[in-house]
């Protein structure tokens, strides 16, 4: 089955623009379906608009979304056993059409009457959030002054893809704003659109499609001596007596143990929320798991090799095993973490990430992580830069396993194929096939953050100072807590 647009040169008008129709052909049939869009001869090549046609954005969007809505008719032929021809499709697609003019929304409000009801409901809310919703309410105000027609459920509903281009070209335009701004924007009118639909305001909730966005820029991370310093900080680990009231921000958490715990890290495990928020980074940047991965951790779920000392799991997002040894600041953490608890329990406390982000932010700041980082954005199509920030005002869970690949870049000691199956990325051609690593070059990342001051990074009981210089005499027993404590259990 092809589907294509051509120019209907027989229906030219007056003014010389020509009618666009999407042509669908196979089966030895083919049949066209109107666009309700024409242009100039010169402004349409090969089935294509040209980018400098009036309203490009506009009218890309809408072949777009016909495009789309007949690669879902054919997709569900299929599916039902059915063999697609011309003719059936065009049937589907027209009734699909005339489906959504009948359920065009009849509202018994008007759209800014529901949006302030809707801004009613949110008053308890956090400050931060309540300022995006005014930031929203601002932005379609002045999107509906500079289109001088008032926003309707309407238009909004039926001419959706319409009303994003529209509105996106005016953000970009006028007001420069980021395609990850705007995404966020979108986010809040989606959650008010769908509290109209459970009202009854609207019979069907559109779909708003979210921008292409940018990734946070490669620089923003922690560098190899930046991970060392924030391990070897104790200035907000938890040590009995130690007063944290000062800071409105510090609390403890204290999680009960099953199982048998080595003596040196106490029989109760009890932590400041900070160092938790430092000892879950550390472990990103140390073994390049994802944030997702960290709430699932359970101890069971590493396989550890005794001889290699080498740890897999299954990673949340791909489901794939991942592999990499522990280095000095993984083992350590995954020693303090896992001893004393059965197999059974998790890893970690659980901690949202919207808190980890935050408390991140904040801890990075007290420590006076200062370095200027160029925070990039999408503005359209265009990718422009910010003024330079402070790395702790952009730091996020990300930036520990992107962290975790950079500096083992900066290591120099493999090559990037063998950098990828660490962290399980993709090659960048972006194909799905992993490349092998041989277990030699995997142990080479044990490298990173060898130069640790362990015997700085005390526990709970201050006996933890002799343990760990005992333990930085004998590198090779670096492991030795967690083999005792996994054979207590």
């Amino acid at each position: 089955m092809k589907v294509t647009f051509r120019l209907e040169k027989r229906n030219i008008d007056s003014s010389g623009k020509i009618p666009i129709f999407l042509r669908i052909r196979g089966n030895n049939s083919e049949t066209s379906i109107k666009t309700g869009i024409s242009v100039f001869d010169k402004d349409f090549k090969n089935g294509v608009l040209k980018t400098r046609v009036d309203n490009y954005s506009s009218k890309s969007s809408i072949l777009n979304s016909m495009l789309n809505d007949i690669e879902s008719i054919i997709g569900g032929i299929k599916e039902d056993g059915q063999e697609p021809n011309p003719s059936l499709i065009k049937k589907l697609y027209l009734d699909r059409r005339v489906s959504k003019e009948f359920d065009t929304p009849k509202p018994n409000k008007t759209f800014w009457k529901s949006f302030e009801e809707w801004e009613e409901t949110k008053k308890g809310k956090s400050r931060g959030y309540r300022k995006t919703l005014i930031t929203l309410k601002n932005r379609l105000k002045d999107y509906e002054e500079n289109r001088k027609i008032p926003i309707t459920f309407d238009f909004l509903v039926t001419k959706t893809v319409i009303f994003q281009s529209e509105f996106e070209n005016f953000l970009w335009d006028s007001k420069k704003l980021s395609n990850n701004y705007i995404n966020k924007l979108y986010g809040n009118l989606s959650s008010f659109l769908f509290h109209c639909y459970q009202l009854g305001y609207i019979n069907r909730k559109p779909k708003i499609k979210s921008l292409q966005e940018l990734d946070i820029d490669e620089k923003i991370y922690l560098r190899t001596d930046e991970v060392i310093k924030l391990f070897n900080s104790l200035k907000w680990n938890f040590k009995k007596g130690k007063d944290f009231s000062k800071n409105s921000h510090i609390y403890t958490i204290e999680q009960p143990l099953e199982g048998t715990r080595s003596e040196e890290f106490g029989e109760v495990l009890r932590l400041t929320n900070w160092e938790l928020v430092k000892d879950i980074f550390l472990f990103l940047n140390s073994v390049g798991c994802r944030y997702s991965d960290i709430p699932f951790f359970k101890v069971n779920d590493f396989n550890f090799d005794r001889d290699t000392q080498v740890i897999e799991w299954i990673q949340q997002k791909t489901d794939k095993v991942n592999r990499v040894p522990l280095n000095d600041i993984s083992g350590f953490i995954f020693t303090k973490y896992s001893s004393g608890k059965k197999l059974t329990q998790n890893l970690f406390p659980k901690l949202s990430i919207q808190k980890f982000n935050k408390h991140l932010k904040l801890l990075l700041k007290d420590l006076k992580f200062n370095r200027y980082v160029t925070k990039p954005k999408r503005v359209g199509s265009e990718v422009v830069n910010t003024d330079e920030v402070k790395l702790w005002e952009v730091i996020s869970s990300h930036s520990g396993r992107r962290g975790f690949v950079k500096n083992l870049i900066d290591l120099g000691t493999m090559d990037y194929q063998t950098i990828m199956k660490l962290s399980s990325h993709k090659t960048f051609s972006q194909f799905s096939k992993y490349v092998s690593v041989i277990n030699d070059d995997l142990l080479k990342s044990r490298e990173l953050y060898s130069q640790v001051d362990k015997s700085k990074n005390i526990s709970i009981e201050e006996n933890m100072i002799k343990e760990f210089k005992k333990l930085d005499d004998e590198k090779k027993k670096m492991i030795l807590g967690l083999t005792v404590g996994l054979n207590k259990q």
